[in-house]
């Protein structure tokens, strides 16, 4: 598996979604989610249950898909179901935030804990967690100029939430549970 390619597929795959809901309203952006998420469940779930499909997608995205995929559900339908409910729960800005904050920090943690990562907590490292909340900061600060009508606090606190969620969820739930806990987050403290 070819490491970078994967890592930017992961980041621009991750950050496609808050783009096309930063221009787009949120009944477009649930029509078009809704229709990723079907897509891709449909594409898991018939790969998992046709072994030539799913033999044919390792052959042919192998630089996009882990080996520890091929019997079990990708992290796509996680994330895009993660998308869709954030759009769904939160303001435009809150959303597009927290899937950033997944895109950005989920990656950070897998690099940063691959090369740096000593101290394991529940099978992750602290060293990547401290990554994520260092990339999620930066993508907080990014953001801060799209002018989503968030404080550097309201973006401080979701990216704290994204880093630990990331940090204490299994596998790929991280990719549903990081971007509605920082975003439920972000949105209670809104209302503070």
């Amino acid at each position: 598996m070819n490491k970078p390619i994967r890592y930017l597929w992961h980041l621009l795959g991750g950050l496609l979604l808050p783009l096309i809901y930063y221009f787009a309203t949120k009944k477009t952006a649930l029509i078009i989610f809704g229709t990723f998420f079907i897509f891709f469940f449909l594409v898991d779930f018939l790969r998992l249950h046709y072994l030539k499909l799913n033999e044919w997608i390792f052959r042919y995205l192998k630089t996009i898909i882990r080996e520890k995929e091929r019997n079990r559900f990708s992290g796509n339908p996680y994330y895009i179901l993660g998308a869709f409910l954030s759009v769904l729960l939160f303001e435009k800005g809150i959303a597009i935030a927290s899937l950033c904050f997944l895109a950005c920090g989920d990656l950070a943690a897998s690099i940063v804990g691959k090369k740096y990562g000593r101290i394991k907590i529940r099978g992750k490292s602290l060293e990547g967690g401290l990554g994520s909340l260092l990339a999620c900061l930066l993508i907080g600060i990014v953001l801060l100029v799209l002018r989503l009508k968030l404080s550097f606090g309201i973006l401080f606190i979701g990216a704290l939430t994204a880093s630990i969620v990331e940090l204490f969820s299994p596998g790929r739930k991280d990719n549903l549970t990081v971007p509605l806990f920082s975003g439920l987050i972000m949105q209670l403290v809104r209302f503070i």
